[in-house]
This record gives structure tokens, sequence and C-alpha cells, in this order.
């Protein structure tokens, strides 16, 4: 007989005991000639044997309680920190650029420093750092360097730092640092616009007015022009308009709020 219909005899030959492969550790002590039964079974019977059983009759007969609840792992859900982002961002960008606006005459900063510091500075840092918790990429960046952003900027009206006052004899070199400062700021800023292209619009729109805030800051800090600097104050309430607008339709929802809103996102 060929190899290949010898192959297809045993493929035709009932599988017995004594064609059976053993496994490590298992002994057969005896051949056997029966065929080796099949099981089937669906949600009523369990075919066994050439027997038919039902379903729970079988289960109880072995002791096995099919109703018995499965230990299900507790996951815990983690709460969503961009609000405290926003929230953080959006307070503190509307009440410096209220003074950069110069509204109702205010032009010092010097008593909403400790606001910058704690608020906007540890409090944004601490949400950028829960962001990646939840492994948010674009939120931990944004978050965790803006909270840098206002950090450095309160350090800088710290008196005992002595960082403006290195420049008393020079205010065009002041103007000039703090125009980079402002530069940088304002590509940052343009980078996670381009990132942000397909997200919600009150998220776009927050970092578009944002970007113009630090640009017309820093024109008029280039060329000492307190018009421009008031009108990146304007573009900031805008920003922190939008950041309100986001920080809302993040947090409300039908259980919490009788007008919650959704955030309206951008197209494709």
């Amino acid at each position: 007989m060929s190899s290949s219909s010898s192959q297809i005899d045993i493929e035709k030959a009932p599988v017995t005991m004594e064609k059976a492969v053993s496994l490590p550790g298992v002994t057969v002590s005896e051949s056997r000639s029966q065929p080796i039964q099949e099981i089937y079974a669906d949600s009523e019977f369990v075919t066994l044997g050439g027997y038919t059983y039902r379903r729970t009759q079988l289960l109880t007969a072995l002791g096995i309680d099919e109703h018995r609840e499965q230990h299900t792992p507790v996951v815990k859900k983690l709460a969503n920190p961009v609000p405290l982002g926003l929230a953080s961002f959006s307070i503190c960008c509307l009440v410096l650029s209220l003074i950069n606006a110069n509204v109702r005459g205010v032009t010092s900063n010097q008593f909403v420093i400790s606001m910058y510091m704690l608020f906007g500075g540890a409090i944004e840092l601490f949400a950028g750092l829960l962001c990646f918790v939840i492994g948010d990429t674009f939120s931990m960046t944004v978050f965790s360097s803006f909270g840098g952003f206002w950090l450095s900027y309160g350090l800088d009206f710290v008196p005992s730092m002595a960082a403006i006052s290195e420049y008393d004899k020079d205010p065009n070199m002041l103007n000039n640092v703090i125009g980079f400062y402002l530069a940088a700021w304002c590509v940052f800023t343009f980078l996670m616009l381009m990132c942000c292209l397909k997200s919600a619009w009150g998220l776009f729109l927050l970092l578009f007015f944002l970007d113009f805030t630090f640009l017309m800051l820093c024109i008029g800090n280039f060329i000492n022009d307190n018009n421009c600097k008031m009108a990146g104050g304007y573009f900031g309430i805008l920003a922190s308009v939008c950041g309100f607008y986001m920080l809302y339709c993040c947090v409300s929802s039908k259980e919490n709020s009788y007008v919650p809103l959704r955030a309206i996102m951008m197209p494709n």
C-alpha cells in the first residue's frame, strides 16, 4: 500500500486508546479498542456516551451550581482631570487679561501673584500629571506646560527674586526679554493649536485666541506699545471665555444639570 493510501486509511479509522498520544505524567494501563465518545451540549441538554441528560440535572448531580455568581474584578473609574486644568487656566487667564487690558485702570499684578503660582501653576501642573495617569498625552503636555508658565510668570513678580529689578537701568532690555519669553509661548501655543484641528471648536478657539494673546503681548513689548498689550488682554479674555465653555461642557450632564451642554466638534 502506498504512503498516501496508508495515510487516508489512518484518517478514516476510528480513534482508539491504542492510537492516543501519551501525555507526560499520564500512563495508560491497558489498551482499549472502544472509540472515544464525543460530548455535545447546548443550553438545555448534554449528550454524553450516547446518553442525553438535562443540563440542569447533570450539573446538580456533579455538584456544580450553574447560577453561582462569578467573581468580577472591580475596576475603579478615575475622574477626568481635564476640567480641573481648564478651570485653573481660564480663571487665571481671565484675571491676567483684565489687567493687561487695563480694565478700570488696573495695571498691577501684585495682588494676584499668589493665584498665578498656586491655582494657575501648582493646580494646573497637578492636572497635567493626572492626565499622564489616564494616558491623555495632549492634555498632559498642555496643562503641565502652562502650569510651568504660571509658576514662572508669578515668580518674576516676587520682589525677593529680583527678576525685574535687575533691569531698572535698562527698561528697553526688560521689554525685549519679556518679548522673547512671550514669543516662545506663542510658538508653543501654535503647535498645540495644530494638534487640535479635529477636536472641539471650544478648544480650538481657546488656543487660537491664546496664540493671538501671546503674539500681541510679544509685539507690544518689543515696540513698547501699550495699545498692543491691551489688544492682547482682550484676546486673552476671549480665550478664557472659551475655556469656561469647555469646562462647563466637560462637567455638566443630565444627572447634575438641567442645562447640560455638549462640546461642538469640528468637521471630520
